[in-house]
């Protein structure tokens, strides 16, 4: 049989304080073959654990060199290390080191899982261990309904899972009786029959006589070398070469909820935790949105709520006004040019005349008024004149209609300038559902061109007071200042309305509400750092048996992260169906008291609810995942012992 590992010079020294050390192993020299079954035989304390682990690459801190097929084993990188565990070394331990939470069918398929192999064929490998080791028939079982020569026998078949060269057993019969102890060592005769190397680390002189060859340590060094017969000759069965990768997702999710499950309880406790602040969050939020879409609706009625009047000490031009019009929150803008003294007359009536408050020009068709008589001003003219109700009324002769002031001219005098309009139309100024609710006793002209001859003689092309409509009466305030931001000159005036009031009462309590409802996911934050951190102790021996069986870091981190994110997925379902609930019992409280909805029904806010939840979550696992996949497998493996 050709040599399969070579050890040469091995030393390991253990650091017991900063200043003391104690050499553990002392130079290890051995050779050891395929198909032999050899005994590691010596007293507690004499080293061969510490060599076992080494050869097991759990420990890399040592000197000397151990060579598996050619390779030197201290030369691996960590991911390699990782891969060495799944395809060449295959481990039994004494306490047996099974997942509790899974059954032996799934401790066996576990370490398949840590390769490309196909679920039917990890299926397939598994019942075939259990055939082999006679538990076929327990393939449903816990561990904890096993006996301890059973869970030794699954263990083992385990550690055949992905058809390792060698097999490394640490005091296999340690826990067992005599009877089970004979069927373990009978199993390991056989598999060492296969070809394997088997490596049977013991105290016990009685197992170590059934093994082919005892190598006897005492001190930290070999005493003794002896081959009690030769090695198998059989090779064993070559199966496909396995390309090791990370476990995958679906199996670290289920892992992850199974352990979830098994502490019902405690992470209940924990999501309804996360719960209650999320839900508050979520009715919050819905409450701000709908008593604000309810006071906005409610003022929104009366349009003029929803207007601010510029002034200036100074001339508004077009480019001016152009830079206001980019404030976020503006429907619209109405410029006009007021005219303090002015005066109108008809033509064919020269005794009257009377007062026109303003000569307005529209910088949006979205403000034409209603026409109750007549037609708009031609597009694009520049003597066309429409004028209000008002002024139609106060134009007409004694008794006469006020249709007669159509298609007659105008002459409107300012400042010694008289410019003459032909009168097309007459329009409603008292509809205050209308836009042009703020623009009474005006004379309109021009309503789709951007200049015109007209408004030139008359204004100079430029305004002295802005009309400036928001898109609802949220934006008010907003508008407002942002608009005297742009120049010292402007004054804007907010409509006499108790909405922006209202609306700041409401934005102030929602930010005090909210403040409180994260506070709460503070707190709840912390309730899973700690939980998380409190089944990492639980659970130090799992992460030490995946660490064995090839398990790479990222894959015990992401097993944490994984139980995090159930919790807070958990606790987002729960948030959503309390604060849905909530909101439901509310309004319909509310509806039947004041025929009033108070409470939004958006689907944005519970959406925002449940991932603030997983996000919540997921960020407070992240310091307990790392410190898990950081942790020392063998001191794992050791815990509880």
């Amino acid at each position: 049989m050709s040599s399969i590992l070579r050890i040469a010079n091995l030393c390991k020294t253990y650091n017991i304080t900063g200043t003391i050390k104690e050499d553990v192993l002392k130079g290890i020299d051995l050779e050891l073959n395929e198909g032999e079954m050899v005994a590691i035989l010596g007293e507690s304390g004499c080293g061969k654990s510490t060599l076992l682990h080494i050869l097991g690459g759990l420990d890399t801190d040592y000197t000397g060199s151990i060579v598996i097929r050619g390779n030197f084993i201290r030369d691996f990188t960590e991911s390699q290390m990782d891969n060495y565990r799944k395809k060449t070394i295959g481990m039994v331990f004494q306490s047996y080191n099974l997942i509790s939470h899974m059954t032996i069918f799934e401790n066996i398929c576990l370490s398949m899982q840590m390769s490309d192999v196909d679920k039917e064929t990890q299926e397939k490998r598994a019942l075939d261990l259990l055939t082999l080791v006679g538990l076929k028939a327990y393939k449903d079982k816990y561990p904890n309904q096993l006996s301890g020569g059973q869970c030794q026998r699954v263990s083992i078949a385990r550690a055949l899972a992905n058809n390792p060269s060698i097999i490394l057993a640490d005091e296999p019969t340690g826990a067992l009786d005599k009877d089970s102890t004979e069927g373990v060592i009978d199993l390991l005769k056989k598999i060492a029959g296969m070809g394997k190397l088997v490596i049977v680390v013991t105290h016990s002189e009685r197992v170590a006589e059934e093994c082919s060859r005892i190598v006897k340590m005492d001190n930290g060094l070999i005493s003794s070398d002896t081959t009690i017969t030769p090695p198998a000759k059989n090779k064993y069965e070559k199966y496909k070469e396995i390309k090791p990768k990370s476990i995958s997702n679906k199996s670290l999710f289920k892992m992850a909820y199974c352990n979830v499950i098994s502490n019902r309880i405690r992470n209940l406790l924990v999501s309804i935790g996360i719960a209650i602040g999320i839900a508050a969050l979520i009715v919050i939020l819905a409450i701000s949105s709908g008593v604000t879409s309810y006071v906005t609706s409610y003022y929104g009625e009366d349009e003029s709520n929803e207007i601010i009047t510029v002034t200036s000490d100074s001339n508004i031009t077009t480019s001016k006004i152009a830079d206001i019009k980019e404030i976020d929150g503006i429907y619209n803008i109405l410029a006009s040019y007021r005219l303090s003294n002015s005066s109108y007359y008809l033509t064919n009536d020269t005794d009257q005349a009377s007062h026109i408050i303003s000569y307005t020009y529209s910088t949006s068709v979205k403000d034409v008024p209603d026409v109750l008589y007549g037609n708009l001003p031609s597009s694009g003219s520049t003597n066309e004149i429409m004028v209000d109700l008002d002024s139609a009324l106060a134009m007409a002769s004694d008794g006469e209609s006020i249709l007669e002031c159509i298609n007659q001219t105008i002459e409107l005098t300012y400042n010694s300038t008289t410019v003459t309009f032909t009168i097309t139309g007459i329009f409603d100024d008292e509809d205050d559902s209308k836009t042009n609710a703020y623009i009474d006793d005006a004379a309109l002209t021009n309503l789709y061109s951007s200049a015109s001859t007209s408004y030139t003689a008359v204004s100079g092309n430029y305004y002295n007071i802005l009309y400036v409509r928001v898109k609802d009466v949220t934006y008010i305030d907003s508008v407002t200042e942002e608009i005297e931001d742009l120049s010292s000159s402007y004054t804007a005036t907010i409509p006499d309305s108790d909405s922006s009031t209202v609306l700041d009462y409401i934005d102030l309590g929602t930010k005090v509400l909210t403040g409180i409802a994260m506070l709460s996911l503070v707190v709840a934050s912390i309730m899973i750092i700690i939980v998380q951190y409190v089944s990492i102790v639980e659970r130090t021996k799992e992460i030490g048996i995946l660490r064995s069986i090839g398990g790479r870091k990222k894959d015990i981190s992401n097993l944490f992260m994984f139980e995090s994110m159930i919790l807070g997925t958990a606790a987002g379902i729960l948030a959503v169906i309390v604060s849905y609930l909530v909101a439901g019992i509310t309004n319909l409280i509310c509806y039947l008291a004041t025929d009033a909805i108070f409470i939004s029904f958006n689907p944005v806010w519970y959406l925002l609810g449940f991932l603030v939840a997983v996000l919540v979550s997921i960020l407070a696992g992240i310091a307990p995942s790392k410190k898990a996949g950081g942790l020392d497998p063998i001191e794992c493996l050791r815990s509880g012992e």
